[in-house]
C-alpha cells in the first residue's frame, strides 16, 4: 500500500520519486496476541539547482 500524503509538504530541495508501505504481523510463541509493525520506504531525489543557488 501507499502511505497517505495528505499532510506532505513539498520541498524546494527534495522531490519524492517513490514511496511504499508494508504492514507485517508476527506471532511469537511466548505470547498469544499478534504484533504489528509498519515499514515505509521512500525514494527521494535531491534537486541540484537548490544547492547551486544557496552556496
Amino acid at each position: 500500500d501507499r502511505p497517505d500524503l495528505n499532510n506532505y509538504m513539498q520541498s524546494g530541495e527534495w522531490t519524492m520519486k517513490d514511496y511504499r508501505g508494508w504492514k507485517h504481523s508476527v506471532n511469537y510463541s511466548c505470547c498469544p496476541e499478534k504484533y504489528l509493525d509498519i515499514t515505509y520506504h521512500f525514494v527521494l531525489l535531491r534537486l541540484p539547482l537548490y544547492f547551486i543557488v544557496n552556496v
